[in-house]
């Protein structure tokens, strides 16, 4: 795909001297090949601006598109109609520059074309058109279009439409290309959903996009998760300090930083020991203990600053709550009376109290807890575990704990691991 670009050059300025002289179908063929061909050098030229990341030329040759494409509208339009795929193209391209609503019904035609390149230019310019005219509709076929190149014209055209309060209906659209079989489509789907900054974005990232396969989407995957201020991001993103990319890694690493700003190194112990500590406190009102909040704020009742402090020392309810599980199916366990979800179960679940509640997430039961969180892999909420098989635990930190012998991984410690109850 051609790139973007921009008061009139002196090579533009013998350009429109031409085009008003001329006369006669040849004369006008003639003009017009002599335009895209400066428009196709000024795609050159802007591409080489893009690669050298040079604002200032960039810059320059928006402004020299701009000034030839609103002086040659017309002969722009009439380049869709060509029976040439490649002027069909650039004049799809160059039509972002003329900011003009009459191009806006040329380019969603343009949209359809069975020329592949002039559908992915269609796409980008409808967006850079900035125009309340653009139809979303146009964009959600788009987005949809079997070529890659086509679904990514239309992600990177709606960098231009879209923002924090508008979302012309399409975030459902976005969300799915985080599954898109081109890693560039997922990539741009990140970015767009970076500039939205919706909330509910931040799920669908921890689902799809920090384990893709492709490191720069997973870089890019963090920073987005950082820039929507996702706490609940916290355990995946010191999943990510373990990537094997360092782009993933230093992403991951400065998102947490921002996020909770802590000073610690890029290791994944520090900042998963910080995490266990962290979740062991919450902030309550020393007049008024049920007051409980996860993060620093003030009390609704009396307005004082909420303290840190362990959450054994919160009010618990006047009820202790208590678990049930299955007598036949020990893993269902829940913290409300009930029956057995399990296919040709349905027993009444009974009450039990095992001497230590450990927390797994449903999906990945290698994820086990002594204190509630959230899995640092898809980002559930941890559930109580009980069942049959070893667990280990260091005799001196029992915080610590895994599915298989190992020693304990505490600074000054490394004791073996032991079986424990």
């Amino acid at each position: 795909m051609r790139e973007w670009i921009g008061i009139a050059s002196p090579a533009v300025a013998v350009l429109l001297a031409v085009a008003g002289g001329c006369g006669g179908t040849g004369r006008r063929e003639e003009f017009r090949q002599q335009l895209f061909r400066q428009i196709a050098l000024k795609f050159e030229r802007f591409n080489a601006a893009l690669l050298e990341s040079d604002e200032q030329r960039i810059s320059s040759i928006r402004s020299e598109m701009s000034g030839l494409v609103q002086a040659n509208f017309d002969d722009v339009v009439a380049g869709l109609s060509s029976e040439d795929p490649q002027r069909q193209s650039d004049a799809a391209f160059a039509l972002a520059f003329s900011r003009n609503p009459a191009a806006v019904e040329p380019l969603v035609a343009a949209a359809r074309s069975p020329v592949v390149q002039v559908r992915a230019n269609a796409a980008a310019s409808l967006g850079m058109l900035e125009l309340e005219e653009v139809p979303a509709a146009t964009f959600a076929e788009l987005l949809k279009d079997p070529e890659p190149s086509v679904r990514l014209g239309a992600l990177f055209g709606l960098r231009f439409l879209l923002n924090e309060k508008k979302d012309m209906g399409l975030l459902g659209e976005i969300h799915a290309k985080l599954s898109d079989p081109a890693a560039v489509v997922r990539n741009d789907a990140v970015i767009l959903l970076r500039k939205l900054r919706r909330e509910e974005s931040a799920a669908k990232i921890i689902e799809f996009s920090v384990g893709d396969g492709d490191p720069l989407v997973r870089a890019n995957a963090a920073v987005t998760l950082g820039v929507l201020g996702s706490k609940a991001a916290t355990p995946v993103l010191i999943e990510m300090l373990r990537d094997d990319h360092t782009k993933v890694v230093e992403s991951a690493w400065l998102v947490l930083k921002t996020i909770h700003k802590k000073d610690l190194d890029r290791s994944y112990s520090s900042w998963r020991e910080w995490y266990e500590e962290e979740i062991r406190h919450h902030y309550s009102c020393p007049e008024h203990k049920e007051v409980s909040r996860p993060e620093p704020g003030e009390c609704p009742v009396c307005k004082s600053q909420l303290e840190r402090m362990p959450i054994e020392q919160v009010k618990k309810p006047d009820k202790e709550m208590g678990f049930y599980a299955c007598p036949s199916h020990p893993e269902v366990v829940t913290s409300t009376p009930g029956r057995c979800g399990k296919a040709g179960c349905g027993k009444e679940l009974v009450p039990i109290k095992p001497e230590r509640i450990l927390y797994t997430c449903p999906e990945h039961h290698e994820i086990l807890t002594t204190s509630p969180s959230r899995c640092g892999k898809c980002g559930k909420d941890l559930v109580p575990w009980v069942g049959e098989r070893t667990v280990y635990g260091c005799p001196v930190h029992p915080e610590v704990v895994t599915t298989s012998p190992a020693r304990c991984g505490k600074p000054g410690c490394g004791r073996e691991l032991v079986p424990v109850k």
